[in-house]
């Protein structure tokens, strides 16, 4: 009789988990989907800067100030 009351209590705490692990699940792809589009958009942005500064100035080099200085290595 104990068997059967502790199974049937396991089978509900699992019911009872159920909805919970599927809203933790949800929220993970969500997350996991937003940082993607987060990524991307810095990207983009990252690129149109590039391509800002090499517009601006063609003679500068990437590792140079606009006014030709080199930057300084920590």
């Amino acid at each position: 009789m104990g068997f059967l009351i502790a199974l049937i209590a396991m089978v509900l705490v699992f019911l009872l988990m159920l909805p919970l692990i599927g809203s933790i699940y949800y929220d993970t792809l969500a997350t996991q989907k937003e940082s993607k589009a987060q990524i991307e958009r810095m990207e983009r942005l990252r690129k149109q800067l590039e391509e800002e500064r090499k517009n601006a100035n063609p003679n500068v080099h990437p590792d140079q100030f606009p006014d030709g200085r080199p930057t300084k290595n920590p």
